[in-house]
């Protein structure tokens, strides 16, 4: 650790969920490359591994945030919940997912413990997930300068800076409406409206806020733009044009374009997979996140559009242990489908030359990264923010889309998987938007930015002390 480093700690908080820690595990990937000393990275236990296992010569220390609440993993959902909360009126599943996931105890017990890391540490800059909130209030409480780690399209975060006729937040409807949907805008609006303001929500919400009041956090009612009015900066990890763009959008927003590492993991020493890759020439790559639980009939519909991609086409779908048991026996699968339990490195996968498609479910990262590696992309949207990422990929001309169903529509998959495969105008609008999300500078430039922030800090923090 440098001397400098010494008095300007940067602590960075995220809860365990991939899609908010993965992009931030990247950027502290980025200033331990960089030999930058004095960063702390809080998670929740489960996610110390992966903190600790970054290499290179800087230092970064992992803090515990205790275990991960069960409910705030999908894993730990019964087969009803997951389909109460994934299924229906959008609207309605988003309120009843904030029912399962929000624990306002528990979130006043993370803010208690992001105040006793910030005392510990003694960070001249926080950088915090969007939806960490008790971490913003921890900040605000104890004065300390944060930036917003903005990981689902940064219209979601700024949803309160919106112009009337910009597209809701889950609503998964396009920059430029017909008239038809525009009243389908205005109706998701109030479906979403009602849904959050049902009596029991409500009386749960309101008391919440009555204890945030009486422990003095700033913003009781974690209204997203009072976060946006205190923070420093804000990052998100796409580019305006391939997210709907609104002039409402604060200066301090930066859109950084994906935050991949610049160097890839390396390949295990015995890497079947990529010698399997090396030998395929067009690959489609499945994966569905995480979250997604195909049912049997999507399953054997995947399968179905495997083999009759064959044998010009390979498919490697990661598919979860759990889940294979869904799966024919292993002598009917077709010889051109693999699939993998899990893959060591979803980016090695996308920038392997020999992938030519993915589909995918929509989340943001699963998104941006296929864009970073100029992959065309079939996007099946799943849920919350997947919709949104679906219209804005399919509108960037990256990527067709299709209905999530538990009966899958074969012909269509199948269809559109050789649209993507054999019209390059997929491959070269891709190629486009990679070299624009490329250049507004990713990974290195939220590195550079958390450090001007943290330098920036330090120094006013040395004025203070010598004028003191």
């Amino acid at each position: 650790m440098t001397g400098d480093d010494c008095d300007r700690a940067v602590l960075v908080v995220a809860y365990n969920s991939a899609g908010m820690f993965n992009p931030l595990l990247s950027i502290v990937g980025e200033l331990k490359a960089r030999g930058v000393g004095n960063v702390w990275f809080a998670s929740t236990e489960d996610r110390r591994g992966d903190v600790e296992g970054l290499r290179g010569p800087g230092e970064v220390s992992f803090v515990s945030l205790g275990p991960a609440r069960p409910q705030s993993s999908p894993d730990a959902w019964d087969d009803a919940t997951h389909r109460m909360l994934t299924t229906g009126d959008r609207a309605n599943a988003f309120a009843r997912y904030l029912d399962v996931s929000t624990d306002y105890d528990h979130m006043q017990q993370l803010y208690r413990r992001c105040l006793e890391i910030i005392d510990e540490v003694g960070p001249a800059l926080a950088v915090v997930d969007s939806l960490t909130t008790w971490a913003m209030d921890a900040a605000q409480t104890r004065q300390l300068p944060f930036v917003v780690s903005i990981s689902l399209p940064p219209s979601n975060f700024l949803q309160e800076q919106l112009p009337p006729r910009y597209p809701v937040p889950f609503s998964g409807l396009p920059e430029r409406m017909t008239p038809r949907q525009q009243a389908a805008n205005a109706a998701f609006r109030n479906r979403l409206v009602r849904a959050l303001m049902e009596p029991e929500r409500l009386r749960r919400s309101l008391a919440a806020v009555d204890t945030r009041k009486a422990a003095g956090i700033r913003n009781p009612e974690m209204r997203p733009a009072g976060y946006v009015e205190a923070a420093a900066a804000l990052m998100a990890y796409t580019v305006f044009g391939f997210e709907y763009p609104f002039a409402t959008a604060p200066a301090k927003l930066r859109m950084l374009g994906p935050v991949v590492p610049r160097e890839l993991p390396p390949a295990d020493g015995d890497d079947a997979l990529t010698r399997w890759l090396d030998e395929h020439p067009s690959v489609v790559y499945v994966g569905f996140g995480t979250i997604m639980r195909p049912s049997r009939r999507q399953v054997e519909a995947i399968v179905e559009v495997a083999e009759r991609l064959g044998p010009e086409h390979a498919v490697l779908w990661k598919l979860p242990a759990r889940q294979q048991h869904l799966l024919p026996p292993a002598d009917r699968l077709p010889g051109n489908l693999r699939v993998e339990a899990w893959v060591p490195s979803q980016l090695r996968v996308l920038a392997h030359p020999h992938v030519r498609a993915v589909f995918n479910h929509g989340a943001a990262n699963a998104i941006h990264e296929a864009v970073h590696f100029a992959v065309p992309q079939l996007v099946m949207p799943f849920w919350l923010d997947c919709p949104d990422g679906a219209a804005r990929a399919v509108d960037s001309g990256v990527a067709l889309s299709v209905e999530r169903a538990d009966s899958l529509n074969v012909a269509d998959i199948l269809a559109k998987l050789r649209r993507l495969l054999g019209d390059d105008s997929f491959r070269s609008r891709a190629e486009l938007w990679s070299r624009r999300m490329r250049q507004a500078g990713g990974v290195a430039a939220a590195a550079d930015l958390v450090l001007r922030h943290r330098d920036g800090t330090a120094a006013r923090q040395s004025v203070g002390l010598a004028v003191g």
